[in-house]
């Protein structure tokens, strides 16, 4: 299932980048935002959080439809906590920024300018499927379930976990693509 969702997303960001190279516009560089004062802070969550997720992520798709054992399990489950805490540092560095608003019906309709939308879309599908995901596992963990409960959480969790590898990867790449024009443009996002 990890392929087909990572195929998917895979396939709409080409899809995008095909799109955006074909309504490509040569505008002139604005002026510059200021990136405050804890630029770097967010910047090192951003990347321990996209890090975390290519861990688990690729530990997971490498076992494919198996189970994770040996060295990718503990890859897996080691990076695990590292990703769980960076998900929660990034769902509160990302929140404000990704409020819906009535302007990101008008950004749907120009050429090229989908990006926030999407950005803010993908970030909330995150939010929602990483619950769950987390939830799941780590309740299973504890011995307050019977055998077939723990394997319906872990279903639970081999179901959500690779959607939110999809929905997180699609934010990620929304997210530059965002900051690419917000920073060209100089306008707030």
């Amino acid at each position: 299932m990890i392929t087909r969702v990572l195929l998917v997303a895979l396939a709409v960001i080409v899809v995008d980048l095909i799109v955006r190279l074909a309504l490509r516009r040569h505008s002139p560089a604005g002026a510059r935002r200021d990136p405050g004062r804890f630029r770097w802070l967010r910047f090192a969550i951003n990347v321990i959080g996209l890090a975390s997720l290519a861990v688990v992520a690729g530990t997971a798709w490498v076992a494919g439809e198996g189970s994770l054992t040996g060295n990718r399990l503990i890859w897996h489950v080691g990076s695990g906590p590292a990703f769980a805490i960076a998900a929660v540092a990034i769902t509160l560095c990302w929140a404000q920024r990704n409020r819906f608003s009535a302007s990101d019906a008008n950004h749907l309709g120009s050429a090229g300018a989908w990006a926030l939308p999407l950005r803010k879309f993908f970030f909330w599908l995150a939010v929602l499927l990483a619950v769950p995901t987390l939830v799941s596992i780590l309740a299973a963990m504890f011995p307050y379930f019977g055998t077939e409960d723990q394997q319906s959480l872990l279903r639970i969790h081999r179901y959500c976990g690779p959607l939110l590898a999809g929905a997180g990867l699609l934010f990620a790449y929304f997210a530059i693509v965002t900051w690419r024009e917000t920073w060209r443009e100089g306008s707030p996002d």
